[in-house]
């Protein structure tokens, strides 16, 4: 699965454990991370410790690289859709666009990613 940055953000509002939340998930390397969700998630944590922590625990999930390859397929998509009138975030579309290239599941609550053909998507981490 890669969890979208929604999923973090709203789980560090509410001052959930990541640690504790992923751990089962972390044991059994269902959790991948990608560039984009990373520096969304960290670039709004304030405090420099929780921010390493957070950082830290990307660092125990499996990386999606995003690589001239794939950021042509990331174009071709967002191409696509727009040419439909479909006009998504970038930040969206590259996130999809390494779930797509890995065959990844999005977890995620933001009701755009739906309109990303061929993506799976659940809202939650079960």
């Amino acid at each position: 699965m890669l969890v979208d940055s929604t999923i973090y953000i709203d789980w560090l509002r509410r001052g959930e454990d990541l640690a504790f939340v992923l751990k089962p998930y972390l044991i059994s390397d269902q959790l991948f991370v990608c560039g984009m969700v990373r520096a969304e998630v960290l670039r709004g944590i304030r405090s420099i410790k929780l921010r390493d922590e957070i950082s830290d625990l990307f660092d125990l999930m499996k990386e999606i690289r995003t690589d001239a390859q794939l950021w042509q397929k990331v174009a071709t998509l967002a191409w696509t859709l727009d040419r439909r009138g479909i006009v998504l975030p970038m930040a969206d579309l590259v996130i999809a666009g390494c779930a797509l290239e890995a065959n990844l599941s999005v977890v995620t609550t933001d009701p755009l990613f739906a309109q990303i053909p061929g993506l799976k998507v659940k809202k939650s981490l079960t």
